[in-house]
């Protein structure tokens, strides 16, 4: 690999070959020479490298650079000389800002979109999730991988199907997608790094800005040869479907809501137009009888000869009134007028009643069918976006369990007070405010604080049930004093915790498989003050100490008790919580002043197969870690506190290690780590349940808490080992 000059693209375009007498001397990534940067940082000195090529007339190549304002090179016996001024028509730069024989003039690239002259380099292009975004073809310093022709002596560009196979570019390759699983493509990433100027932090960092965390997910194949490289695409193409159908989703709930008031306004307009056709014909019948009344009246005038009633005696003839007939006959016209608009009024308004009442049939027939689509579209897209949260989640599930990464579920203790730190937004993440900001945190499980026992179990069940086919199960409790560990793995004799549930889960599968006979044995030890304990043991003074061979981690001289039935659990830990160190803290009443430890080995005998299974349940719960100001601790308790905050600091330490894969994981630094050390090594499968209080004068712990599960989440132990062997007899 050497140092290349950038040259024009007529250059590149005609295969000019360089005159130089022999191979250069190889440079560092950056385009430097090793021993000058030596030299130079012996000195001491703060030196703003900015290299440039120098091709004298004469054929040969010089490596310059600015050196405190003054333009150096690097001569044969590798000083820096000054570089002289007549040189300046003695040859010729070669850089990537300008290529000429003169002093440079300072003219940069362009630094912002609104800098760029309008020229063939400027363009524009469509990114998925950018959108459209503005290009421009940089000339830039970079390192150019080439190869030594022989028959023409010239050193030519390698290809970039020949350039993946070379060592320096393949261990860049390989740092790449070991951060990013998802991409797959070598060349892809090759051609990425030509880009770079060969840095792999720059690839990842780009990859991740265009693409996001899609990246850090394997292909869902896991096979490399896989038909579609670059499957990460598809995956982002999948999420912006999924976003587009929430949108949709969204869009028909509104169209439905507003259809759903229409026909609330059409109905209330239909029932006021009935109130006012009643009211119309209440006023109809007035007028008729009205009508009537006169008509009669008018009639009676008309006809004064006509008696009423036959006559019995003389009767005299009234006198008529000429002024009051006519009276009469303008009072009878103007009744008929009102009734005649009376009527025409009533028709009209009976007429719009139908006309609203048709609309309102059509757009309440419309309304149902467009409901009843709405409904079935809505249906649809919420039984796709179940279906790929499921196959997300199944994939995501995967990932963990090829990566053997630690399951971390995180219960937020219940509180009676007002205010809480803790806010849990979805099943996933959890926020903490603290003095007026928040940040989340993202685990495998959060449960709130009505979460029963049962249903945080239900989350390590399928963990716990692979002890039985002979895989070693570590769970973990961590929290400050007071957070609800003890809780979470021992409950109490109403609502036990996963400690009981898990045992008893195991004995339940174990009677369901007639065909392979089981044994389980339960031991339980406590760490007090760095050191171990037995608690199925009557005998005070006994020394316990951890041997080591191989792999495997015993503890000499520790009580082991054959289960068979539940009644054997609960006396078991019965016994061993007798026996546990508990005293009473200003922040907890019955604080644990000890590292519990429950251990069940499960050995099984296939009748059929003829192997055998060895599968080892280690339950821990840590005691809490506290702060001396608030535990106001003196005494036998300092001593205590200092003990479990020494322990836990160790426990951190070796998840540091594990997270950054460092040669050196400190597993002997304390009892507690060396005892864990078979269950952080790899060859078991880990649950680590983060318990925080949601009080606000805890929420400084809270975060501390928080923070180290997170840590936690970021550790991969490699996938876990069965333990399996054939049978003794055979």
């Amino acid at each position: 690999m050497g140092s290349s000059a950038s040259v024009s693209e007529g250059s590149r375009l005609e295969a000019e070959p360089e005159p130089e007498p022999e191979p250069p001397r190889p440079l560092s990534p950056a385009g430097r020479s090793d021993d000058t940067l030596q030299e130079t940082v012996a000195e001491g000195e703060e030196v703003s490298l900015d290299f440039e090529s120098f091709l004298h007339s004469d054929g040969t190549l010089y490596s310059c650079f600015n050196h405190h304002g003054d333009r150096v090179y690097v001569d044969e016996s590798q000083n820096l000389v000054p570089f002289p001024k007549e040189w300046y028509d003695q040859g010729r730069f070669l850089s990537a800002n300008y290529e000429g024989s003169g002093p440079p003039q300072g003219s940069g690239p362009p630094q912002a979109s609104s800098e760029l002259r309008e020229d063939d380099r400027s363009a524009s292009i469509y990114i998925q999730g950018k959108g459209t975004v503005l290009t421009y073809m940089f000339e830039e310093r970079l390192n150019v991988c080439r190869f030594w022709d022989p028959r023409s002596g010239v050193w030519l560009l390698l290809p970039l199907q020949w350039e993946v196979d070379v060592d320096f570019v393949k261990a860049r390759v390989q740092q790449v997608t070991s951060v990013l699983p998802g991409l797959v493509d070598q060349k892809e990433i090759t051609a990425a790094l030509r880009q770079c100027n060969y840095d792999p932090e720059e690839v990842i960092s780009f990859y991740l800005t265009m693409f996001g965390e899609v990246l850090l997910q394997a292909p869902p194949s896991g096979d490399h040869d896989h038909t579609d490289l670059n499957s990460f695409r598809a995956l982002l193409e999948r999420d912006r479907l999924i976003e587009g159908l929430k949108l949709q989703l969204q869009t028909k709930e509104k169209e439905v809501d507003h259809l759903f008031q229409r026909n609330s306004f059409l109905a209330r307009e239909v029932h006021y137009l009935s109130d006012v056709v009643q009211q119309l014909n209440q006023k109809l019948a007035e007028q008729e009888a009205d009508r009537q009344e006169a008509q009669e009246r008018i009639r009676s005038l008309l006809n004064p000869h006509a008696p009423a009633v036959p006559p019995t005696r003389p009767v005299t003839k009234p006198a008529v009134d000429p002024d009051q007939l006519r009276r009469l006959s303008r009072v009878t016209r103007e009744l008929n007028i009102s009734n005649k608009q009376l009527g025409s009024t009533v028709h009209q308004a009976m007429d719009d009643m139908r006309n609203r009442l048709e609309q309102l049939k059509g757009a309440t027939g419309k309304l149902a069918q467009v409901e009843q689509e709405s409904a079935g579209e809505v249906e649809e897209l919420r039984s796709l976006y179940r279906r790929e949260a499921v196959e997300r989640r199944s994939l995501y599930n995967k990932l963990l369990e090829l990566q053997g990464n630690i399951r971390v579920f995180c219960r937020c203790r219940r509180s009676s007070a007002s205010s809480s730190c803790v806010e849990r937004t979805d099943e996933q993440e959890v926020v903490v405010v603290q003095k007026g900001s928040r940040k989340k945190f993202q685990f495998d499980k959060v449960y709130s604080q009505s979460s029963s026992q049962q249903e945080v179990f239900a989350g390590t069940l399928p963990v716990i049930t692979s002890c039985v086919d002979g895989y070693n199960v570590c769970i973990l409790a961590y929290g400050q004093t007071g957070s609800g560990k003890t809780y979470t793995m021992m409950g109490g004799k109403e609502n036990p915790g996963v400690n009981i549930r898990s045992i008893q889960e195991l004995l339940r599968i174990c009677a369901e498989k007639e065909k392979v006979s089981y044994s389980l044995k339960i031991s339980m030890l406590e760490i007090y003050n760095d050191t171990l304990n037995d608690l199925l043991t009557k005998s005070d003074g006994a020394t316990l100490d951890i041997r080591v061979r191989g792999k495997s981690v015993s503890v000499p001289g520790l009580t082991q008790i054959q289960v068979r039935t539940e009644a054997d659990i609960l006396s078991v830990m019965e016994t061993g919580e007798k026996n546990r160190k508990i005293a009473s803290t200003k922040m907890n009443t019955q604080s644990s002043r000890s590292h519990l430890v429950v251990a069940l080995e499960v050995e099984g005998s296939d009748e059929v197969s003829g192997l055998t299974s060895g599968g080892t349940l280690t339950l821990c719960d840590l005691a809490g870690s506290e702060r001396i100001s608030k535990t106001e601790a003196e005494g036998q308790r300092l001593v205590e506190a200092a003990a479990i905050n020494k322990s836990l600091t160790a426990l951190g330490q070796v998840f540091s290690a594990l997270k950054c894969n460092a040669l050196h994981v400190p597993f002997r630094n304390c009892k507690l780590t060396h005892l864990l050390q078979p269950c952080l090594s790899g060859d078991a499968k880990c649950c680590v349940f983060v318990n925080v209080s949601p009080d606000m004068k805890d929420a400084a712990e809270t975060l501390s808490t928080l923070q180290f599960g997170s840590t936690i989440r970021q550790v991969a132990l490699g996938k876990a080992k069965q333990n399996i062997a054939p049978a003794k007899n055979q």
